[in-house]
């Protein structure tokens, strides 16, 4: 029995993966070497249109090897069939260019339009290389196709869906395409429309790695990390802040220890206090206290620990540790380190700035061990009044 299209179609191009994580196959043409994706229909198609076969001549065969009625040589596997006289050579019967067929002539592009489907490409295959005579037909040999080099690697992280839709531009290279190409507005390179591999291209593509770079923040900083470096690749989350629950905290009049080796140390105890948020409220228990340091200028260094209850029923306990500075110009400071006229200060005049760490041993609070908080705050009178926002 005789090949069949699809045996022709198999044998006519070489199967192979473009890199070792693609899902889908690529297929090359071994007459003319175009690469396409693996689709039957289309690589029917192809030979149908491949310049390379068409300027392929046949091999000269010796004058004892007998020829099969179709055209095709029996050393080169393909056995008899009874489709007629053997088709002479392009040019050689009536016509110019015109093949003799069982059933009319050939047209101008060696087409016989009369022949059955599976007439077509057989004839039209007749020069392909040979193959053994002895044996099963085996298929021809299979060039290597070429890796595709790959360009610079990125330590930037797979570009997210959004990103990778708006990097390409969707088109079709032909009305009648079933399928859609994109082609990259960074490098202009077209491809077949594929979201895992345009991700993979977007990170081998020159350009587009050079923009992200220049989009990374610490690139744009008055010193940089030489190119080429790691960490000039790099793109690491940036954290948000998001306000997380608010505290007062009533003070006693503050104890001037005296000056000392760092500046002006003062004491001060606290009262007590109420605090509420997004994950709960309760009180601020009394004999907390906050070690003060004054500089000349009278910045203030603030370093405190307290304790937070819970109003849960049992109450959980909480350990709160702060730092930070109380800065702003001398004479606004001296207003606002004075009692009787604080409350009198714009809080926009100043910056009371603290770090928040908590602690607890209350598995319902657990999650609190490991947060940070950024607090601003503002002094009114002998209260101290601070929103935390929670660093994300």
């Amino acid at each position: 029995m005789g090949r069949t299209v699809d045996q022709e179609v198999h044998a006519a191009f070489v199967e192979f993966r473009a890199k070792e994580d693609d899902k889908c196959l690529s297929v090359q043409c071994i007459y003319c070497q175009q690469i396409r994706a693996k689709n039957t229909s289309r690589q029917k198609q192809h030979l149908l249109e491949c310049p390379g076969l068409r300027g392929h001549n046949p091999q000269p065969q010796s004058q004892s090897a007998p020829s099969a009625p179709n055209g095709i040589a029996a050393p080169n596997g393909y056995p008899p069939t009874p489709n007629g006289p053997t088709a002479t050579a392009p040019g050689a019967g009536p016509g110019p260019g015109a093949m003799p067929t069982p059933n009319g002539p050939m047209m101008p592009n060696n087409v016989n339009p009369h022949a059955t489907p599976m007439q077509t490409p057989l004839q039209n295959l007749q020069g392909r290389p040979s193959l053994p005579a002895a044996g099963p037909p085996q298929p021809a040999p299979r060039p290597t196709p070429k890796a595709k080099p790959k360009t610079s690697s990125s330590n930037l992280p797979a570009p997210p869906l959004d990103d990778v839709h708006a990097a390409f531009v969707e088109f079709r290279a032909k009305e009648e395409d079933k399928c859609l190409s994109v082609q990259c507005i960074y490098c202009q390179q077209v491809r077949a429309k594929n979201t895992s591999r345009q991700r993979q291209h977007l990170l081998e593509c020159p350009t587009y790695l050079s923009v992200m770079k220049d989009s990374i923040p610490a690139n744009n900083l008055l010193h940089t990390f030489p190119e080429g470096d790691v960490a000039r690749s790099l793109q690491i989350p940036a954290p948000t802040l998001e306000l997380d629950f608010r505290m007062s905290i009533k003070m006693n009049p503050k104890v001037s220890v005296g000056p000392s080796i760092w500046g002006n140390r003062d004491w001060v105890t606290f009262v007590g206090g109420q605090w509420a948020g997004r994950w709960g409220k309760g009180i601020v228990l009394p004999g907390g206290q906050d070690s003060q340091i004054v500089t000349k200028e009278s910045n203030t260094s603030l370093r405190a620990s307290y304790m937070l209850q819970t109003a849960d029923d049992p109450a959980a306990w909480i350990i709160v540790k702060t730092d930070g500075w109380l800065t702003g110009a001398k004479d606004v400071l001296d207003k606002v380190n004075d009692p009787s006229v604080a409350d009198t200060v714009n809080p926009n005049t100043y910056k009371y700035r603290i770090n928040l760490s908590m602690e607890t041993g209350d598995e319902r609070y657990a999650f609190l061990n490991t947060l940070m908080w950024i607090g601003s705050g503002c002094r009114r009178g002998q209260e101290i009044i601070f929103d935390a926002f929670r660093v994300n």
